[in-house]
C-alpha cells in the first residue's frame, strides 16, 4: 500500500559489501520514525579480497535491489531520497562502473562514501540513538572495520580499516596475525575505553546468539555484554560447524556462514582494545545521515 509522504519522508538506500539496505524515515516525527526497513543480501563485495572487483552477480543482485527501493520510494512519494555506497563501491576498481550504471539507467547518484565519513556517519548514529554513549563505535561490515571513538556527545577520532568479512575470509590462515598486527597500532587512540558500541548485521547477530546461549530475550539495542564472556562466547563460535549455528543459534544461512569470522573479528577486536564492556548497537550510517540532514535542514529554516 503506498503512502504520501511527501516532505515528511526521508530515504536513505545503502549499498554496502554484504547488503543493500532501505530505511524510509517520516522526519516529521521526533526522533525520526522508521516506516520502511528493508534489507537484501547481495555479497557485492565477497571478491575483493581476491580480485579487487565487484562480485558479477553480487553487483546485479545489487542494481537490482536499488531499482526495488526506488520503486518503492516512488510509490511512497518520498520527496528525499539518498544514496550512499561504502567499502566494496569504494574500494573495487569497476566501483565507479556499477556507480555511472545506476545514475544512467535510474538517475540516482550514489554518494561513495570514505571511510572516515563512513565512521563518522556509524558513530553520529549510535550518538543519536545514545546521546551518553563514552567509548568506541565499531562498525563491521562485509568489506570494512570503521572505528570511532566518542564522548560527551562528540566525535573525537575515526579510522576505517580493511578488515571487512570477506577480506578476512581471503586471508586464510594468516587471518589472525595479519588482523592483531592493525588492530594493535591503534590501541593507544582507541584502546581501554568504557565500551565498544558495536554496528553491524553480523555483530547484531552474535549478540542475539548470545542471548539465546544465556536464556535471554531482551531488545538488541543497549545489550551489554562484559568482555571477558564475549570472548569465550566467540571461541565456541569460531569452531562451531555451520549446522550447529543455525540450529542452536537461529542463525540464517549467509548469517551462519559469516558467523565464525565475525567471531574472530570481534575476538580480536576485544582482546587487543581491551574495553569493559561489548554493547550492540541497532543503528547505523543511516541513522546518522537522516540526522545531519535534519540539522543541516533545522540550520536552513
Amino acid at each position: 500500500m503506498s503512502v504520501d509522504m511527501g516532505s515528511s519522508g526521508f530515504a536513505v538506500i545503502d549499498v554496502g559489501s554484504n547488503s543493500v539496505r532501505m530505511v524510509i524515515y517520516d522526519i516529521s516525527k521526533s526522533p525520526p520514525e522508521q516506516v520502511f526497513n528493508e534489507k537484501v543480501y547481495c555479497a557485492m563485495g565477497r571478491d575483493l579480497g581476491t580480485t579487487g572487483k565487484l562480485s558479477p552477480d553480487g553487483a546485479e543482485a545489487s542494481y537490482d535491489a536499488i531499482h526495488t527501493y526506488l520503486t518503492v520510494a516512488k510509490e511512497h512519494k518520498v520527496e528525499y531520497v539518498r544514496a550512499v555506497g561504502t567499502a566494496a563501491l569504494r574500494d573495487a576498481t569497476d566501483g565507479p562502473d556499477f556507480v555511472r550504471k545506476v545514475d544512467q539507467k535510474m538517475g540516482l547518484k550514489i554518494e561513495v562514501l570514505t571511510g572516515e565519513e563512513e565512521a563518522r556517519y556509524a558513530a553520529a548514529g549510535v550518538l543519536a540513538l545514545d546521546p551518553e554513549a563514552n567509548g568506541v563505535v565499531a562498525d563491521f561490515g562485509g568489506g570494512s572495520l570503521e572505528l570511532a571513538l566518542v564522548g560527551n556527545g562528540r566525535i573525537i577520532e575515526t579510522v576505517s580499516l580493511p578488515l571487512g568479512a570477506f577480506r578476512i575470509k581471503s586471508m586464510g590462515e594468516n587471518a589472525e596475525e595479519q588482523i592483531e598486527k592493525s588492530l594493535s597500532f591503534y590501541h593507544d587512540k582507541f584502546g581501554n575505553q568504557n565500551a565498544v558500541y558495536a554496528i553491524g548485521g553480523s555483530w547484531r547477530a552474535l549478540a542475539k546468539a548470545h542471548m539465546i546461549r544465556h536464556g535471554l530475550k531482551q531488545d538488541a539495542q543497549g545489550y551489554a555484554i562484559p568482555g571477558s564472556s564475549l570472548v569465550a562466547f566467540c571461541k565456541v563460535v569460531e569452531v562451531s560447524p555451520i549446522e550447529t549455528l543455525e540450529e542452536k543459534y537461529q542463525l540464517e544461512g549467509h548469517r551462519a556462514s559469516l558467523a565464525p569470522v565475525a567471531a574472530k573479528m570481534l575476538r580480536l577486536l576485544v582482546e587487543t582494545l581491551n574495553p569493559a564492556i561489548f554493547v550492540t548497537s541497532e543503528a547505523g550510517v543511516r541513522d546518522g545521515l537522516v540526522y545531519e540532514f535534519l540539522s543541516s535542514s533545522s540550520k536552513e529554516a
